[in-house]
């Protein structure tokens, strides 16, 4: 009986020590995310980042209409200031604009009253949409005619000058041409001979005047 009573205390005895271990044990490392887990979080992560939107990369390199972009303002000249460096022009389209000298690149006319006269300039169409005359480029002013055509030619150059130049058209003709200061995308012009140029220009007088010089395909 003894025996058996010493039998029991000793298994009792071992189950605590075993319960004991078995709450001390450190608890079971972290497991790594699997490879799949992780790929998951990172197209989370990703599609979760600003995408660079077709908009941004357009206004780092915005392209130019050309198609709407030359325009004529013609009228009379019906005042000017006693130095002549302000007048007011009444347009054909019934609106009179006060211009000053300085805002034309190049004047190839007399400004003086009762005389009518016609301004290339670049921009949108002036009077249409509260469109004003500062609102442009306005490039050349020149004697009216009767008709105005903004042509535009795409070709390389023969000759370049200080104030004129000649350029090969695609359909091979020879087109001379000035450029008192008229607008010139950077690097249109660049070497003596040899330059892609798009040219839009006007003709007066037997003369060829650019609108603006920009770089040709």
């Amino acid at each position: 009986m003894k025996r058996r009573s010493w039998m029991i205390a000793t298994a009792a005895v071992l189950a605590a020590v075993l319960l004991a271990a078995g709450c001390s044990k450190k608890p079971a490392a972290e497991t790594a995310p699997s490879a799949t887990e992780t790929t998951e979080a990172q197209t989370t992560e990703a599609a979760t980042e600003p995408e660079t939107t077709e908009a941004s990369t357009e206004a780092d390199g915005e392209a130019v209409d050309l198609t709407n972009r030359y325009h004529m303002l013609q009228g009379t000249v019906v005042k000017t200031t006693e130095d002549g460096s302000v007048f007011t022009l009444q347009a054909d389209d019934g609106q009179n604009y006060d211009l000053k000298l300085a805002q034309i690149r190049d004047v190839e006319v007399e400004i003086q009253e009762d005389v009518q006269i016609a301004i290339a300039y670049i921009g949108k169409e002036i009077g249409k949409g509260g469109v004003k005359p500062e609102d442009t480029d306005l490039v050349v002013a020149l004697p009216e005619q009767e008709e105005w055509t903004v042509y535009q030619e795409t070709g390389t150059t023969m000759f370049n000058a200080m104030s004129s130049f000649t350029v090969k058209t695609d359909d091979n003709r020879e087109l001379s041409l000035l450029k008192d200061n008229c607008p010139m995308e950077e690097g249109a012009l660049t070497k003596d001979s040899g330059d892609r140029v798009m040219v839009a220009y006007v003709t007066s007088g037997g003369t060829n005047y650019p609108v603006e010089v920009r770089k040709g395909e």
